[in-house]
């Protein structure tokens, strides 16, 4: 008999950031095995897809404008054309992926059901608070704890995408246990054919256009490069500062698209890439990198002490963090050598291939499988 899992994913029908894109490839590679019962926002995906218990997003006054511009739409628990003890009847366990409202109310109610919790570790406080323009440490450290306290403390396992991840959530003091279960990268990244070569030195960016990833930087460094007429520059993402660095790289003169993309397009990018950028200060795993190593492209990522990219990532690919000079300076180093990035491309995508997603779906069924288990057992001895 397939094991019952409701997962908790406000925003499941807007994939534009790396945990809904995450979770649904940990759906539909465990489908077979796992029947599946989704929280979520309602939309008209929600009326075709019947496993989804559709709420209605959440309305915040004075902060719509920038959740609308991060498209991470929060779900609003408190309305009652949903029943939650309704929909969590029967299931073996439940799977808390955004800590928000609504994943607060369910953790409530399945501890009162006495069902068994999952908690991934997906949204730091300091994404949150960057977003809102805000950097107090004291605020952060609040969260931290109103988070652990709610969510993670109740759970009976939380998985982290990192070490790194999993030794933050200890600092600020959790007891559960914890597993660190990468988001993993899909094979077709890994079995991608580089194609480099174009008349213009191609550079990429993926990830959020928001302030905690530092896109100016990246601009600010491919404004400095002596190889600058030769650059064309993609950043691929959506987010609240889009205006303002197309406004700052037609300032700087530059070639550079920015917005979103297909799935396909993403791929083709990766293919013909000849250095891969990421500036950003706050990652608990840093999935575009991964993915872009996984396609044999060289990297430079910030160092900074909040990323867990440089877990994976070696030292010679990184850059002193929010140092534009230091960027321009290694990537001219790398872009008068094809040489060297040939080999270093070929290095990455070994490092990224030790994180495959096959190797990820394997486990977490098995915690699935074990989490769900001791609560039958719990259960069994009441």
């Amino acid at each position: 008999m397939a094991l019952k899992v409701a997962v908790v994913i406000d925003p499941w029908s807007y994939p534009y950031n790396g945990t809904v894109v995450s979770t649904r490839r940990f759906v539909a590679a465990l489908s077979d095995e796992v029947d599946f019962r989704l929280l979520a926002i309602g939309d008209r995906e929600s009326a075709l897809d019947s496993r989804i218990s559709p709420f209605p997003q959440l309305s915040i006054p004075g902060f719509n404008g920038i959740i609308d511009g991060m498209k991470v739409p929060l779900a609003n628990p408190w309305s009652r054309t949903v029943d939650v003890a309704r929909v969590l009847a029967g299931v073996d366990l439940v799977h808390m992926q955004f800590p928000f409202f609504l994943g607060f109310d369910v953790v409530r109610q399945a501890k009162k059901m006495n069902l068994p919790i999952l908690c991934s570790f997906h949204v730091q406080p300091e994404n949150l608070l960057r977003n809102l323009g805000m950097t107090s440490p004291l605020l952060t450290r609040w969260l931290y704890r109103l988070f652990i306290w709610g969510l993670y403390q109740p759970a009976d396992l939380v998985v982290t995408p990192s070490e790194f991840a999993a030794q933050l959530l200890i600092a600020h003091g959790l007891t559960t246990p914890t597993e660190v279960l990468s988001n993993g990268v899909p094979e077709e990244f890994l079995a991608l054919t580089r194609k480099p070569g174009h008349s213009k030195l191609q550079l990429l960016s993926v990830g959020r256009l928001a302030p905690e990833k530092h896109q100016a930087t990246i601009l600010q460094a491919v404004a400095q490069s002596r190889f600058r007429d030769r650059l064309q520059l993609r950043l691929i993402g959506t987010g609240p500062l889009r205006a303002e660095l197309e406004q700052r790289a037609k300032a700087l003169n530059l070639e550079v698209q920015i917005g979103p993309t297909d799935d396909q397009t993403l791929l083709s990018c990766y293919q013909t890439a000849d250095l891969f950028l990421h500036a950003g200060e706050i990652e608990l795993e840093g999935m575009s990198v991964l993915e872009a190593m996984a396609a044999g492209n060289t990297v430079l990522v910030s160092n900074s002490r909040n990323s867990a990219a440089t877990e994976f990532v070696p030292a010679e690919s990184q850059f002193q963090h929010g140092d534009s000079v230091d960027l321009a300076r290694k990537m001219d180093c790398l872009l008068g050598d094809r040489q060297v990035r040939e080999a270093e491309g070929q290095r990455n995508r070994a490092i990224a291939g030790q994180r495959n997603h096959q190797s990820s779906v394997a486990q977490l069924l098995g915690i699935y499988q074990i989490v769900a288990s001791r609560g039958r057992r719990e259960n069994a001895s009441d």
